[in-house]
């Protein structure tokens, strides 16, 4: 084996080394002309190097009066505000099972974390939590989650209900119930005392919907 490599060695043949051009003024003042003259050199090679003489000062070639482009609309603003207000939700929620007591693990769904933000803002928009289970839409929910036909067919949505009803809702609940209550009376948790140190994680539960 070592005798088939040393020969493969000896047999390994350099390649050239890519030509360099210096063209002179004359030459440089007719670009297209000098590049039409060198192709037959550079197609050996297929790359070269053109050096230009040190005075080559190229003028510039756009007329600024007439030149005109369209520009594309980048809306960076608003995807910095959605990336603002998703990592709000997320550091509020964690803050919320941190006054419980538990750590706010993001659970794993399909091998990938599951976005607690979209995962909030979509149930929102299908009605919230009661009409997506009253209508028995955690299927669809799914779908508009990018879960895949595979996916959902595994019982995809009964997860994302258990998982809603564990971590999202009860924040849900005690922000909607905060709102309501007299401006400075306290409002008490409005979930169970979960495990010490956790929230997140698998649990059985109602058939998917």
């Amino acid at each position: 084996q070592s005798l088939v490599v040393l020969m493969d060695a000896e047999a390994f043949v350099a390649p050239p080394e890519a030509p360099v051009f210096e063209p002179t003024d004359e030459e440089l003042a007719d670009p297209l002309s000098f590049i039409a003259m060198i192709r037959p050199v550079v197609e050996q090679t297929g790359i070269c190097r053109i050096r230009p003489p040190p005075n080559w000062r190229p003028p510039f070639a756009v007329d600024v009066e007439k030149f005109q482009f369209t520009t594309r609309i980048q809306q960076l603003n608003e995807l910095e505000a959605r990336s603002r207000v998703k990592l709000n939700f997320l550091d509020a929620i964690a803050r919320y099972w941190e006054l419980q007591g538990a750590n706010l693990k993001v659970p794993i769904v399909n091998g990938q974390n599951l976005d607690l933000h979209r995962l909030h803002k979509i149930v929102a928009e299908e009605g919230g939590y009661d009409q997506v289970t009253k209508e028995k839409k955690w299927t669809h929910i799914s779908r508009l989650m990018g879960f895949t036909q595979t996916q959902i067919q595994s019982s995809c949505g009964y997860v994302l209900r258990g998982h809603y009803e564990r971590i999202v809702l009860p924040y849900e609940v005690f922000i909607e119930r905060s709102k309501n209550s007299p401006k400075g009376s306290p409002t008490k948790s409005l979930v169970g005392s979960p495990e010490k140190g956790k929230v997140g994680g698998a649990r059985a539960g109602d058939r998917q919907e």
